[in-house]
């Protein structure tokens, strides 16, 4: 057997994955649509989730039930465009960030490869700090040693890569799940369920109640956007003829169910701890939970929670420095997000905590129109159905995704909604909320389909421009022409198609074609057919 087909990965958890942003073969396909929602139910099972629920209520005033409306709808859209976008993996075998380089281009695509790199990166150093706060209350220790500890745990397992998350994830979404489970408990038989709308709430006094649910849908919705950048990061070493329903089915319900799950443990808790769920500091809202024996598991489940959450982070955060050709092996990479994370938590967990998660929601209106445009390309546009080479090939520089995406967000940015920047429309219609996601979403995606579909090639074209593939069946059928330097143009030609440096190109398919080269010169000049 040809060793090219052997897999250098395969199922091994306890060895360091060492493929990067390539084309996943076959040979390295494993693992089952279970552990799709073991991920993800894990990642979403930690305190950042219930703070999303403590928002609607503490900084928009929202009762329970006007709160858990919102919550409901966001959390519902999230998790169908998350569900959507985790199929693509099984069907391509690329990182999502790669997968993007079909609309935006391999250059372009360096835009939102590089935010999602900072909104990684940022979105770690945020959930550390909450972890960190669990590891002092818990230990009594100084922020920094607790600091250290939470980092070196986290980049340990992002290091490891791919199988390692997973089987972290198996682990942790189980024990997080009962504990809390416990914390629900508390939480929904205290929650205090007549508490009206409070009109005096940092932000409900300006967008009322309508205005209140509308931030609150946008709230959890950008929450779960905020995964989907990684989606297929996870489900591309998945044989290639995993059912797309499944893991559609798989992932939506995972990030459902525990995100609207936390999100209504984090409304309940804030009707029953109001002045914690205004502080700065979310441990707050968990120090003062019954019986005694609680807290301690609730600050454990903290901590690991981070963890769950955080690999994802770092993890992916690799693979974008990857995307935007940083030159550095994806483990080095997984450091450096986790170092410059570290640095930014210790800066800023002091006084700037809100301010900052504030901003990162802001980072976040990018996610909308990236997913959508993303989307557009994979079932309009290409219908699922792609040459590996287009995510590889560094000629198609600049994509008609990349004009879509920015179109969208500047049309969008009158309707931003946020403590850090009010656009004009919002802060004269109050009562709408913060609608720019949603506005994001549909122009990049209409714009996109209009501008791509009217500029697919034709067939003829693509026929032209299709890197040439040396198979068996065509060795005879061009034998009698023994024309070496015809066929050392179609391997450089080959070689040239993918081009790209170490980290952003598809060895594997690469060297494939190289080997099949040198076979077709030795039947041109041995076999004699």
């Amino acid at each position: 057997m040809d060793s090219s087909n052997e897999p250098r990965y395969g199922n091994e958890v306890a060895q360091i994955e060492p493929i990067g942003i390539e084309h996943i073969q076959e040979s390295e396909r494993h693992g089952t649509v279970s552990s799709i929602f073991t991920l993800w139910f894990g990642a979403n099972v930690e305190l950042a989730t219930i703070t999303t629920g403590v928002a609607a209520v503490a900084l928009f005033g929202l009762s329970f039930w006007q709160a858990a409306a919102g919550l409901l709808l966001g959390n519902i859209m999230g998790a169908l465009i998350q569900g959507s976008v985790s199929t693509f993996g099984p069907r391509l075998g690329v990182p999502q960030m790669v997968q993007s380089r079909s609309a935006f281009g391999f250059f372009g695509n360096f835009l939102p490869g590089t935010l999602n790199l900072i909104d990684g990166a940022l979105w770690f150093a945020v959930n550390t700090v909450l972890g960190t706060f669990a590891f002092t209350t818990l230990l009594h220790t100084s922020f920094l040693l607790g600091l250290v500890v939470m980092v070196v745990a986290q980049v340990v397992v992002a290091i490891y890569g791919h199988n390692m998350i997973h089987a972290v994830e198996r682990v942790m979404a189980g024990l997080l799940t009962l504990v809390f489970i416990a914390v629900s408990i508390f939480a929904f038989s205290h929650a205090h369920y007549s508490l009206p709308f409070n009109s005096a709430s940092p932000l409900g006094r300006y967008s009322g109640i309508s205005g209140g649910i509308i931030e609150a849908v946008g709230l959890a919705f950008s929450y779960l956007l905020g995964w989907t950048v990684y989606a297929s990061d996870y489900t591309r070493y998945l044989p290639g003829k995993t059912p797309s329903g499944a893991v559609f089915r798989t992932a939506a319900s995972a990030n459902f169910i525990a995100a609207f799950w936390l999100e209504l443990v984090g409304v309940a808790l804030a009707t029953v701890f109001p002045q914690a769920a205004e502080g700065s500091n979310p441990i707050q809202l968990l120090v003062a939970i019954r019986p005694h024996w609680l807290i301690d598991l609730a600050l454990l489940a903290v901590m690991f929670g981070t963890v769950t959450a955080n690999v994802l982070n770092i993890y992916s955060g690799s693979l974008s420095a990857l995307v935007i050709n940083v030159p550095l092996k994806r483990w080095m990479a997984a450091v450096g997000v986790g170092v410059v994370g570290a640095v930014v938590a210790y800066i800023g967990h002091r006084s700037f905590y809100v301010s900052f998660e504030n901003f990162l929601f802001l980072l976040g209106y990018w996610l909308a129109p990236w997913a959508s445009v993303v989307m557009v390309d994979f079932f309009l546009i290409h219908r699922g159905r792609y040459e590996p080479t287009i995510f590889y090939n560094p000629r198609r520089r600049l994509g008609r995704g990349l004009l879509a995406w920015a179109i969208a967000i500047v049309v969008s940015i009158p309707f931003f909604n946020q403590s850090l920047y009010v656009g004009p429309i919002a802060a004269k219609y109050g009562q709408i909320g913060d609608i720019s996601y949603y506005v994001s979403f549909l122009v990049a995606g209409l714009l996109y389909w209009i501008i791509a579909r009217n500029a697919q090639p034709s067939k003829e074209t693509l026929e032209r421009h299709r890197p040439a593939q040396v198979h068996n069946h065509s060795w005879r059928r061009h034998a009698h022409k023994h024309d070496p330097l015809a066929l050392n143009a179609i391997v450089e030609g080959q070689r040239e198609a993918l081009a790209v440096n170490d980290h952003g190109g598809c060895p594997e398919r690469e060297t494939d074609w190289i080997s099949g080269g040198r076979e077709l010169h030795r039947q041109l000049d041995g076999s004699g057919e």
